[in-house]
Protein backbone atom coordinates (compact mmCIF):
# COMPACT_ATOMS: atom_id res chain seq x y z
CA UNK A 1 0.00 0.00 0.00
CA UNK A 2 1.85 3.49 -0.88
CA UNK A 3 1.72 5.82 1.70
CA UNK A 4 -0.41 9.23 1.70
CA UNK A 5 1.73 12.74 0.75
CA UNK A 6 3.01 14.55 3.36
CA UNK A 7 0.41 16.69 4.00
CA UNK A 8 1.26 20.51 4.69
CA UNK A 9 -1.13 23.31 5.58
CA UNK A 10 -2.13 25.04 2.46
CA UNK A 11 -0.49 28.42 1.51
CA UNK A 12 -3.09 31.08 2.03
CA UNK A 13 -0.68 33.60 -0.40
CA UNK A 14 2.78 34.51 -1.14
CA UNK A 15 4.53 36.02 1.49
CA UNK A 16 7.42 38.48 0.18
CA UNK A 17 9.17 39.35 3.72
CA UNK A 18 8.91 36.50 6.94
CA UNK A 19 11.01 36.83 10.23
CA UNK A 20 12.11 33.78 11.74
CA UNK A 21 9.47 33.71 14.05
CA UNK A 22 7.12 33.64 11.41
CA UNK A 23 8.96 30.45 9.49
CA UNK A 24 9.29 29.27 13.35
CA UNK A 25 5.74 28.78 14.43
CA UNK A 26 4.60 27.70 10.68
CA UNK A 27 6.84 24.88 10.82
CA UNK A 28 5.62 23.89 14.28
CA UNK A 29 1.73 24.19 13.46
CA UNK A 30 2.79 21.61 10.55
CA UNK A 31 4.60 19.72 12.48
CA UNK A 32 1.29 19.47 14.45
CA UNK A 33 -1.32 19.07 11.44
CA UNK A 34 1.13 16.42 9.78
CA UNK A 35 0.92 14.30 13.39
CA UNK A 36 4.53 14.70 13.50
CA UNK A 37 3.76 16.13 16.99
CA UNK A 38 1.09 14.51 18.93
CA UNK A 39 -1.53 15.79 21.20
CA UNK A 40 0.32 16.15 24.32
CA UNK A 41 3.41 15.96 23.77
CA UNK A 42 6.04 18.02 25.32
CA UNK A 43 8.16 20.82 22.88
CA UNK A 44 11.75 20.85 24.53
CA UNK A 45 12.80 24.37 24.50
CA UNK A 46 16.52 23.45 23.81
CA UNK A 47 16.10 20.52 20.98
CA UNK A 48 13.54 22.16 19.29
CA UNK A 49 15.46 25.03 18.91
CA UNK A 50 18.80 23.32 17.96
CA UNK A 51 16.48 21.04 15.35
CA UNK A 52 15.21 24.53 13.62
CA UNK A 53 18.42 26.62 14.12
CA UNK A 54 16.84 29.43 16.19
CA UNK A 55 17.23 31.31 18.98
CA UNK A 56 15.22 30.06 22.48
CA UNK A 57 13.77 33.28 22.14
CA UNK A 58 12.78 33.19 19.04
CA UNK A 59 11.37 29.98 19.63
CA UNK A 60 9.79 30.89 22.58
CA UNK A 61 8.16 33.92 20.65
CA UNK A 62 6.89 31.42 18.12
CA UNK A 63 5.26 28.77 20.22
CA UNK A 64 3.61 32.20 22.08
CA UNK A 65 1.57 32.68 18.57
CA UNK A 66 0.74 29.06 18.71
CA UNK A 67 -0.48 29.44 22.20
CA UNK A 68 -2.46 32.58 20.96
CA UNK A 69 -3.80 30.31 18.13
CA UNK A 70 -5.19 27.49 20.28
CA UNK A 71 -2.73 24.51 19.31
CA UNK A 72 -0.30 24.75 21.75
CA UNK A 73 -0.48 24.89 25.78
CA UNK A 74 1.75 26.53 28.05
CA UNK A 75 2.51 26.67 32.00
CA UNK A 76 5.03 28.22 33.83
CA UNK A 77 7.53 25.60 35.41
CA UNK A 78 6.13 22.69 32.39
CA UNK A 79 6.85 24.87 29.37
CA UNK A 80 5.22 24.26 26.19
CA UNK A 81 3.18 21.10 24.92
CA UNK A 82 0.36 20.56 22.01
CA UNK A 83 -2.74 21.02 22.89
CA UNK A 84 -5.24 17.92 23.40
CA UNK A 85 -8.79 18.68 22.72
CA UNK A 86 -11.25 17.24 25.27
CA UNK A 87 -14.93 16.73 24.10
CA UNK A 88 -16.26 20.13 25.63
CA UNK A 89 -13.61 21.27 22.62
CA UNK A 90 -15.80 19.91 19.69
CA UNK A 91 -18.92 22.02 19.01
CA UNK A 92 -17.06 25.17 19.52
CA UNK A 93 -14.07 23.97 16.87
CA UNK A 94 -16.50 23.36 14.32
CA UNK A 95 -19.04 26.29 14.85
CA UNK A 96 -15.61 28.21 14.53
CA UNK A 97 -15.41 26.57 11.20
CA UNK A 98 -18.75 26.81 10.09
CA UNK A 99 -18.89 30.45 10.59
CA UNK A 100 -15.65 30.45 8.29
CA UNK A 101 -16.81 28.87 5.54
CA UNK A 102 -20.50 30.46 5.30
CA UNK A 103 -18.80 33.48 5.05
CA UNK A 104 -16.46 32.22 2.51
CA UNK A 105 -19.41 30.64 0.48
CA UNK A 106 -20.96 34.16 0.69
CA UNK A 107 -18.00 36.06 -0.65
CA UNK A 108 -17.70 33.26 -3.22
CA UNK A 109 -21.53 33.60 -4.41
CA UNK A 110 -22.12 37.57 -3.82
CA UNK A 111 -18.93 38.55 -5.35
CA UNK A 112 -19.01 35.47 -8.49
CA UNK A 113 -15.67 34.81 -7.66
CA UNK A 114 -13.99 31.60 -9.58
CA UNK A 115 -14.35 28.59 -8.30
CA UNK A 116 -11.87 26.03 -10.15
CA UNK A 117 -10.36 25.32 -7.26
CA UNK A 118 -12.76 24.12 -5.13
CA UNK A 119 -13.49 21.26 -8.64
CA UNK A 120 -10.24 20.54 -8.26
CA UNK A 121 -10.26 19.45 -4.24
CA UNK A 122 -13.05 17.67 -5.21
CA UNK A 123 -11.37 15.56 -7.38
CA UNK A 124 -8.45 14.92 -5.07
CA UNK A 125 -10.82 14.19 -2.35
CA UNK A 126 -12.50 11.66 -4.70
CA UNK A 127 -9.62 9.78 -5.51
CA UNK A 128 -8.47 9.75 -1.83
CA UNK A 129 -11.75 7.89 -1.19
CA UNK A 130 -10.83 5.63 -3.74
CA UNK A 131 -7.43 4.92 -1.93
CA UNK A 132 -9.03 4.29 1.37
CA UNK A 133 -5.83 5.62 3.51
CA UNK A 134 -7.68 7.25 6.24
CA UNK A 135 -4.93 9.93 6.69
CA UNK A 136 -5.12 10.78 2.91
CA UNK A 137 -9.12 11.27 2.98
CA UNK A 138 -8.48 13.56 6.19
CA UNK A 139 -5.81 15.75 4.23
CA UNK A 140 -8.28 15.67 1.20
CA UNK A 141 -11.54 16.75 3.22
CA UNK A 142 -9.79 19.89 4.70
CA UNK A 143 -8.14 20.67 1.70
CA UNK A 144 -11.67 21.01 -0.09
CA UNK A 145 -12.95 22.90 2.56
CA UNK A 146 -9.86 25.27 2.63
CA UNK A 147 -10.63 25.70 -0.87
CA UNK A 148 -14.17 27.55 -0.19
CA UNK A 149 -12.08 30.19 2.16
CA UNK A 150 -9.19 30.22 -0.45
CA UNK A 151 -11.98 31.34 -3.32
CA UNK A 152 -13.62 33.66 -1.52
CA UNK A 153 -10.54 35.65 -1.33
CA UNK A 154 -10.26 36.92 2.02
CA UNK A 155 -6.92 36.75 3.59
CA UNK A 156 -8.14 37.17 7.31
CA UNK A 157 -10.73 34.34 6.80
CA UNK A 158 -7.65 32.39 5.29
CA UNK A 159 -5.88 32.90 8.48
CA UNK A 160 -8.45 32.09 10.21
CA UNK A 161 -9.34 29.11 8.71
CA UNK A 162 -5.65 27.55 8.57
CA UNK A 163 -6.09 27.74 12.83
CA UNK A 164 -9.16 25.87 12.06
CA UNK A 165 -7.48 23.10 10.23
CA UNK A 166 -5.10 22.35 13.01
CA UNK A 167 -7.54 22.26 15.67
CA UNK A 168 -9.87 19.98 14.04
CA UNK A 169 -6.97 17.67 13.14
CA UNK A 170 -6.23 17.78 16.79
CA UNK A 171 -9.64 16.89 17.44
CA UNK A 172 -9.41 13.10 15.62
CA UNK A 173 -5.99 12.82 16.48
CA UNK A 174 -6.64 13.46 20.49
CA UNK A 175 -9.80 10.96 19.63
CA UNK A 176 -9.78 8.55 22.90
CA UNK A 177 -10.78 5.59 20.12
CA UNK A 178 -8.09 6.55 17.39
CA UNK A 179 -8.18 8.65 14.47
CA UNK A 180 -10.87 8.13 11.96
CA UNK A 181 -12.46 9.80 9.21
CA UNK A 182 -15.93 9.27 7.08
CA UNK A 183 -15.35 8.17 3.86
CA UNK A 184 -19.29 8.44 2.71
CA UNK A 185 -19.41 12.04 2.36
CA UNK A 186 -18.34 12.80 -1.63
CA UNK A 187 -22.37 12.90 -2.67
CA UNK A 188 -22.44 15.99 0.27
CA UNK A 189 -19.04 17.73 -0.59
CA UNK A 190 -20.31 17.28 -4.29
CA UNK A 191 -23.47 19.38 -4.18
CA UNK A 192 -21.98 21.75 -2.03
CA UNK A 193 -19.46 22.33 -5.10
CA UNK A 194 -22.21 22.55 -7.38
CA UNK A 195 -24.60 24.86 -4.99
CA UNK A 196 -21.12 27.55 -4.89
CA UNK A 197 -20.84 27.41 -8.41
CA UNK A 198 -24.44 27.87 -9.01
CA UNK A 199 -24.78 30.62 -6.97
CA UNK A 200 -27.45 29.03 -4.54
CA UNK A 201 -26.66 30.86 -1.21
CA UNK A 202 -29.72 29.08 0.56
CA UNK A 203 -28.08 25.83 -0.23
CA UNK A 204 -24.45 25.84 0.06
CA UNK A 205 -25.22 27.46 3.71
CA UNK A 206 -27.46 25.06 4.32
CA UNK A 207 -24.80 22.22 3.69
CA UNK A 208 -22.05 23.45 5.52
CA UNK A 209 -24.52 23.01 8.16
CA UNK A 210 -24.85 19.48 7.83
CA UNK A 211 -21.50 18.62 7.38
CA UNK A 212 -20.76 20.44 10.64
CA UNK A 213 -23.30 19.06 12.30
CA UNK A 214 -22.64 15.32 11.12
CA UNK A 215 -18.92 15.69 12.31
CA UNK A 216 -19.92 17.17 15.71
CA UNK A 217 -22.62 14.19 15.77
CA UNK A 218 -20.11 11.45 14.62
CA UNK A 219 -17.40 12.61 17.33
CA UNK A 220 -19.52 12.76 20.26
CA UNK A 221 -20.57 9.16 19.38
CA UNK A 222 -24.12 10.04 18.75
CA UNK A 223 -26.21 7.24 17.01
CA UNK A 224 -27.13 8.15 13.19
CA UNK A 225 -29.35 6.68 10.71
CA UNK A 226 -27.65 5.45 8.91
CA UNK A 227 -24.44 4.73 10.28
CA UNK A 228 -21.38 6.96 8.68
CA UNK A 229 -18.95 5.11 7.26
CA UNK A 230 -15.62 5.11 8.70
CA UNK A 231 -11.87 4.39 7.55
CA UNK A 232 -9.52 4.23 10.89
CA UNK A 233 -5.60 4.24 10.53
CA UNK A 234 -2.50 6.49 11.62
CA UNK A 235 -2.69 9.97 12.42
CA UNK A 236 0.64 10.43 12.16
CA UNK A 237 2.73 11.75 8.81
CA UNK A 238 4.09 8.20 6.81
CA UNK A 239 7.70 8.19 6.59
CA UNK A 240 10.70 9.94 8.67
CA UNK A 241 10.72 13.34 9.09
CA UNK A 242 12.84 16.26 10.46
CA UNK A 243 10.67 15.71 13.99
CA UNK A 244 11.60 12.45 14.84
CA UNK A 245 14.89 12.42 16.19
CA UNK A 246 12.86 14.41 18.94
CA UNK A 247 9.73 12.02 19.35
CA UNK A 248 11.54 9.67 22.05
CA UNK A 249 12.41 12.60 24.25
CA UNK A 250 9.07 14.23 23.59
CA UNK A 251 6.87 11.92 24.31
CA UNK A 252 2.58 12.88 25.92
Amino acid sequence: MSHPRTSELPVLRRVVRSSTIDLVAEEIRNAIYRGSLLPGQSISEVRTAELLGVSRPSLREALQRLVSEGSVSHAPGRGAWVKRMEPADIDDVYAVREAIEVQAARLIIRGDRRTALIDDALADLEAAIDGNVARAIGDADLDFHHAIVACSGSPRLGSLMQASMVHTRLLSLSAPDGYEVRCDLVDVHRRLAEAIAAGDERAAVELIGRISAEAVARLHHEKSDPEPVVVRGEGTAAGDDQWSSLRDTMRP
